[in-house]
């Protein structure tokens, strides 16, 4: 039975998904739990190994307890500071029994609990109770046949820096998989250029989800073979989400979507401008706002509170809520300097919402620009403002968009089919491997 170790963000949806395709396919799943955080709830079928919490040292729990009594009584505030530390410094919740498997390993030298390693000059970083030398160690104990990492500026340089530790000659085959802009934006800054050819050098395989992300990883020195290009998110349950799909026509509906990323990438502020500008033609309608970062939601609440826009800032929600939320929408935009598909273009396309996607993504290979969606530049405002003009007031468009892209989600993004091309991926992936 082949092993695979997968390096990966266990709290993601994505991750969830993507091992769910291959949880009962006879493969043995193991997960090196990069951070503290707990897994993803939709995770299963994998054993995650997780570093084993630190030992109470010093005084007993009794004069542990004495002591805090005494502080609370002295300095209440400092009291709650230290309880709100520790409650983040809380160990790796359990997953729902049966789930996912969870293994504690032994403990490395004792680390401050924010303790931080960076990756070169990157700006990356991992935490240090879950570094190299701990990574390391597990490989040497489990003897995995293929590592899987999935992400290049955490994973992927985590695996890098292990197989350092352990010696080319010395390590498992890697399979280096690139999420969102691992290649397309960070290769373009020197100090991530270096160590993603560093990476590509070393990995024997490499996998994405746009095919103009195989060209930039060769442009970049990758001479491996070609992999199957698969979404990364593992394609969505069509049947199971379909309740969660307003069944009258988009142009019906009065509900905007806008994804609310302010980073390295993102550009809300840009797409609260667009609104802003149209806000006396969105007086009937309602502005949904997910995944928001501090500065967009901020001027949101403004917005809001100043009566220019009905604007509804999401700041938790499940997965089903989200694709509800499209479901309810007429469209959805999401600008950003640098992007891979774009899970949120799939998840629009998939419940009849019109994308309006900047083409930094690669977008333009899931739907034709002008007919299933808009692609557009992020740094152009006027060209942004009249795709979304448009969007907003071509009723035939918008419907017709969604029974093409309904068609291409079917054909492509449906569990049903991408789950046995996840099969045949890993079948490809060690077949090059045995030869």
């Amino acid at each position: 039975m082949p092993r695979i170790l997968f390096v990966s963000l266990h709290g993601s949806p994505h991750t969830a998904r993507w091992v769910e395709c291959v949880a009962d396919s006879g493969l043995d799943l193991h997960m090196f739990g990069i951070d503290a955080g707990p897994p993803n709830s939709l995770l299963r079928g994998v054993t995650l190994h997780v570093p084993a919490p630190p030992r109470p040292q010093g005084p007993g729990p009794l004069t542990r307890v004495r002591r805090f009594a005494g502080l609370a009584l002295r300095d209440t505030a400092e009291a709650s500071r230290r309880i709100l530390r520790r409650l983040r410094q809380r160990p790796l919740p359990l997953p729902p029994p049966g789930a996912v498997r969870v293994v504690e390993m032994p403990a490395a030298a004792p680390q401050p609990a924010d303790a931080r390693i960076p990756f070169g000059d990157t700006g990356a970083d991992y935490p240090a109770t879950h570094g190299p030398a701990m990574l390391a160690d597990l490989v040497v104990r489990l003897k995995p046949d293929l590592i899987h990492s999935m992400e290049f500026q955490h994973c992927g340089y985590l695996v890098l820096a292990a197989r350092d530790i352990l010696g080319a000659d010395n390590f498992p085959p890697w399979l280096a998989t690139n999420w969102g802009s691992d290649i397309y934006l960070f290769g373009r800054e020197p100090a991530h250029a270096a160590m993603i050819r560093r990476l590509l050098a070393a990995a024997d395989l490499y996998s994405c989800e746009c095919h103009r992300d195989i060209t930039l990883a060769r442009e970049m020195g990758f001479t491996g073979p070609d992999l199957p290009v698969l979404p990364n998110s593992g394609g969505l349950d069509l049947a199971r989400i379909a309740p969660l799909r307003s069944p009258m026509p988009p142009s019906r509906r009065k509900t905007i979507m806008i994804k609310g990323y302010d980073h390295f990438a993102g550009r809300a502020m840009v797409s609260l401008a667009v609104l802003e500008r149209f806000a006396d033609r969105l007086r009937g309608h309602e502005i949904v706002m997910f995944s928001a970062g501090a500065r967009p939601r901020v001027r949101a609440l403004e917005l809001r509170e100043q009566g220019v826009l009905n604007i509804r800032v999401i700041d938790w929600a499940t997965h089903e809520d989200i694709l509800a939320e499209f479901g309810r929408a007429r469209m959805y935009m999401g600008i950003s300097l640098s992007d891979a598909i774009s899970t949120s273009v799939l998840e629009s396309m998939a419940m009849g919402a019109f994308p309006i996607q900047t083409n930094t993504s690669c977008c333009e290979e899931w739907f034709e620009d002008g007919v299933g969606g808009f692609a557009v530049p992020p740094d152009n405002f006027e060209v942004i403002c009249g795709r979304f003009e448009r969007a907003l007031t071509d009723d035939a468009l918008v419907d017709n968009a969604a029974l093409v892209n309904r068609a291409v989600v079917e054909a492509r993004l449906d569990t049903r089919v991408v789950q046995p091309q996840v099969r045949n991926f890993y079948a490809q992936a060690f077949g090059h491997l045995a030869r």
